[in-house]
């Protein structure tokens, strides 16, 4: 299972329309809640106004934010490009993004996981944002959780789980492990480490 690198596809889809890492980028994040990653708004590319936890330097939060966890996205081959596929696999649908899409059932978001403040949200399809093609013509979706409560001054951790209702493989390859995703839960990301800072007097 490979999550297409979040870079790339962003970087696709903002040359069209206009990716767990430690540490943090900078002493305090900015008021502005937009998310700017290699000069791509993420929060304008989804339409999401909270702040977002997602790839790096987006792993920080002021006292009181609601936040939106990102990412990373799946993309697929394209509808009108030559599929590959590994042996024995069948699509559900012709087109890979719409397999993906059709097969995705919902997310789970564990917050600070193996702490006594361990908390689990779970969702529906609504998490997951579509339509977009990149500049080479490949389509994307990504993982988008509905806003979550403002947490306390410190350090946290979240993972994002995904679930399919049967396996579903991208088109571009013939290697399980790297281009097909398998029914039931997956874990999407690793336990993604973001901080949480007091407001400046």
């Amino acid at each position: 299972m490979r999550p297409a690198r979040f870079l790339a596809a962003l970087v696709s889809a903002a040359l069209a329309t206009m990716s767990a890492g430690a540490g943090t980028a900078q002493a305090q994040p900015s008021p502005d809640h937009n998310c700017v990653f290699e000069g791509i708004n993420i929060n304008q590319l989804l339409g999401i106004t909270e702040r977002v936890i997602g790839p790096p330097p987006c792993r920080e939060a002021l006292a009181g934010e609601r936040w939106v966890r990102v990412g990373p996205s799946w993309q697929t081959a394209g509808e009108n490009e030559r599929k590959v596929y590994p042996p024995r696999y069948q699509p559900q649908d012709p087109d890979p993004i719409d397999d993906f899409n059709a097969k995705f059932l919902g997310a789970r978001y564990v917050l600070d996981r193996g702490t006594a403040q361990e908390r689990t949200f779970v969702f529906g399809r609504e998490v997951l944002r579509t339509g977009f093609v990149g500049a080479d013509g490949r389509p994307f979706s990504i993982p988008a959780s509905p806003p979550f409560e403002p947490l306390s001054i410190g350090r946290h951790t979240v993972i994002t789980f995904l679930r399919f209702s049967a396996e579903h493989c991208d088109g571009l390859g013939r290697v399980r492990e790297q281009n097909c995703v398998p029914a039931g839960e997956l874990p999407w990301t690793g336990d993604t480490p973001f901080e949480v800072f007091p407001r400046s007097a």
